[in-house]
């Protein structure tokens, strides 16, 4: 799944005990601007809100951990893309640390996913108004930092205060500082740099500063500033050092009224890539995987009441057809999926949750995928191809993060000392045997798709592979390939369904 966008902030503990409450409220609120039908019961479960898209709502906890609710809307598909919108709010049973501001977190994300991997995917994905209205309830926090929709002007006295911002280890997300040039009208570039950052609501901090705060900023930044300008600082700003300055990139103030477009997607298209790829907070780490067992768990009670109703419309409640085609009517009438939507499989829910893997670039086809959730062990194969996408997440965000250049992904999961998510080495193999690789049918079938950034084919071989189960006759595998030092910065996974063909296949 391809993930267009990412936004995750923080709010302190009145705001975290209200946090099902405002999300309820501005998913709502959303819908009903967005067109859809907002008139949804703030439990679990799945509603059609019109147009096609299905609201499903989950919550999870874990004891002395966190409690979450998830809001995702997936919409009918557009041009072979079914599009993904979800607001997540979890809220912590206590701070992983005394230094931790953040009592609760708010998740949005747009995603998107082709019903088939060659299916192009339109990168040019709005800011959701969702994160705007969620802004507007909340004190947002990225750390140390305020995250709003509309710049914060600095003044000299606050300079320090900046500083200690931009430094601090804490800050997740990038921060644009903007400095005029002595004597620019404030308003005017208060206006072109919300416009320039109109497109950043939740994936950066925004700060103007005016005249005498722009010249106490340069001397302490010696290396890092020029007036008339935005800059970009990234985590981890060190003042003192000319090498880092190189990673905060510099857009002169001049092209705001010559170049606005090419500002806002260049300043766009950055920092969307850099929060979208960024490691979620530590205190977010197992939320995905609670709320995809408690969706596992909804959809099988959901699967439960359809066999009931089912089994009850022969005859009714009272001997006759009624009685049950009123409680599926009744159901409808309410907006709740029902029995009129084939019952999804394990590997189903699978496809949905690719967008919890944020450093893996998913271009696996569907069809093998979906042949394993008809499988009388598919709940088991799922659960397994989890727990190796989760490890392969880990390896690469660790990998990016500097935690870890140990070797491939087999090495990785051998050394548990890195403190990352491993799945069992001996279920790993970084390549396929000299036979398997030089025989062409076999070889053949090892081809699949990747970004022609990393072949122009558009395909390439992918040797390594995990196994993820076996049933009898059926032994799943996935096949991923390792671009951790390539073009994308992932690690690709190819393909995920029944054994390919090897040496001892008949």
């Amino acid at each position: 799944m391809w993930i267009g966008y990412r936004s995750v902030f923080g709010v302190d503990w009145k705001e975290a005990n209200r946090g099902p409450e405002i999300a309820a409220d501005r998913m709502a609120r959303w819908l009903a601007r967005e067109g859809f039908d907002a008139e949804f019961d703030a439990v679990p479960g799945r509603y059609r809100v019109g147009n096609g898209a299905v609201l499903t709502q989950t919550e999870a906890a874990e004891s002395g951990r966190f409690k979450a609710v998830r809001y995702r809307l997936k919409e009918a598909p557009r041009a072979g893309v079914h599009w993904y919108t979800s607001l997540t709010f979890v809220s912590l049973s206590r701070r992983a640390d005394k230094e931790l501001r953040e009592h609760g977190y708010f998740l949005i994300e747009v995603s998107a996913r082709g019903s088939d991997p060659s299916t192009p995917i339109d990168e040019r994905v709005r800011t959701p108004d969702l994160t705007g209205l969620v802004l507007e309830a909340v004190t947002a926090t990225d750390g140390p930092a305020r995250l709003t929709t509309c710049p914060q002007t600095i003044t000299a006295r606050a300079v320090d205060d900046l500083i200690n911002v931009l430094c601090d280890p804490g800050r997740r997300m990038p921060a644009v500082v903007a400095v005029p040039a002595d004597g620019d009208d404030l308003e005017q570039w208060r206006d072109r740099f919300a416009e320039a950052t109109r497109y950043l609501h939740g994936i950066a901090s925004l700060y103007l500063l005016d005249d005498e705060a722009g010249h106490k900023l340069n001397n302490e930044f010696e290396y890092h500033w020029t007036t008339a300008a935005l800059r970009t600082f990234h985590p981890l700003v060190d003042p003192a050092s000319r090498e880092d300055g190189e990673r905060h990139p510099v857009l002169k103030g001049d092209r705001l009224d010559y170049e606005m477009d090419a500002v806002q997607a260049i300043l766009t298209h950055r920092i969307r890539q850099a929060t979208a790829a960024a490691p979620l907070p530590e205190p977010l780490a197992d939320v995905g995987d609670a709320l995809f067992r408690a969706n596992e768990q909804q959809r099988a009670d959901e699967a439960r009441q359809r066999r009931i109703i089912r089994d009850l419309q022969p005859c009714g409640l009272n001997g006759s057809g009624a009685a049950g085609a009123q409680v599926v009517g009744e159901a409808d009438a309410a907006g709740v999926v029902t029995a009129a939507e084939p019952e999804p499989s394990p590997f189903d829910l699978l496809i949905d949750s690719f967008g919890d893997f944020p450093n893996l670039l998913v271009t696996a086809e569907e069809g093998p995928m979906r042949a394993l959730g008809q499988h009388k062990d598919a709940a088991t194969f799922a659960a397994k191809a989890r727990e190796a996408l989760a490890a392969l997440d880990a390896y690469v965000a660790l990998r990016r993060a500097g935690g870890w250049d140990g070797g491939g992904f087999r090495m990785y999961c051998e050394d548990s000392r890195h403190g990352g998510r491993i799945y069992p080495a001996t279920q790993v193999a970084a390549q396929e045997s000299d036979t398997v690789r030089q025989d062409p049918r076999m070889a053949e079938q090892r081809r699949f798709r990747v970004p022609r950034t990393v072949s122009e084919s558009g395909y390439t071989e992918f040797w390594a592979h995990i196994k993820i189960g076996s049933s009898g006759q059926v032994a799943p595998r996935l096949h991923y390939l390792d671009d951790t030092n390539g073009p994308t910065g992932c690690v690709i996974v190819g393909y995920l369904g029944h054994h390919l063909k090897n040496t001892r296949s008949s």
